[in-house]
């Protein structure tokens, strides 16, 4: 088993139901071929970590590079692994904001318009805090007090995961109808996108 991190650079910037199509594709794809991982975006960039088979994951590797809507890419590793580091996860999704990077411990001094292909793969710790700080759970106190059973505690991190991942789905789908409709572009395209959202959240 294998892991990869990866920064790249957009051809153009992705709206928002361009990403909401890439995150129920991964998840549907993922959850089928055993990938785990987590995939950040803002200010036209990706920062991804992708986990599982190596056969699998090098095979996602050669698609990324080959894909026409990235301007550039950058592995920053390629690395053998015992455990899956982000097992809870067939594809974590976070919109990177200032408003998201508030109180990270260790970027005090790093804004939403440093989250890019330029600034990330000259700074790799940058990265490795990111990954860190939206991998790890942040109830882990409040676990902690409840002095939970192990299994009271997994079942509880499953249950507050699922709401997590349903919440960006929520918002995407909420964002890409209301592009849509202020640029009266709306169409039955949008329509298929909702009853596929909906599906995966009430099937959650």
């Amino acid at each position: 088993m294998i892991q990869i991190v990866y920064i790249s650079s957009a051809l153009a910037p992705w709206s928002t139901e361009q990403l909401l199509e890439l995150l129920q594709q991964c998840l549907k794809n993922n959850s089928a071929r055993g990938v785990t991982g987590m995939l950040l975006y803002g200010e036209d960039t990706f920062l991804q970590a992708l986990e599982g088979d190596d056969l699998v994951i090098d095979d996602l590797v050669e698609r990324i590079a080959r894909d026409p809507r990235h301007a550039k890419v950058q592995f920053l590793h390629r690395r053998p692994i015992e455990r899956r580091q982000y097992s809870d996860w067939s594809m974590g999704f976070k919109r990177i904001s200032d408003q998201e990077l508030t109180g990270i411990k260790g970027l005090k001094n790093f804004g939403a318009k440093d989250f890019n292909f330029d600034f990330l793969v000259r700074n790799e710790g940058i990265v490795d805090t990111l990954m860190d700080h939206y991998r790890t759970p942040h109830w882990d106190p409040l676990v902690r007090e409840l002095g939970a059973k192990d299994k009271v505690i997994e079942h509880l991190k499953q249950a507050l995961l699922q709401s997590r991942g349903n919440v960006e789905i929520a918002t995407l789908v909420l964002e890409s109808i209301a592009d849509a409709g202020r640029a009266g572009t709306l169409s039955d395209r949008h329509m298929r996108l909702c009853d596929s959202a909906l599906t995966e959240l009430r099937g959650s």
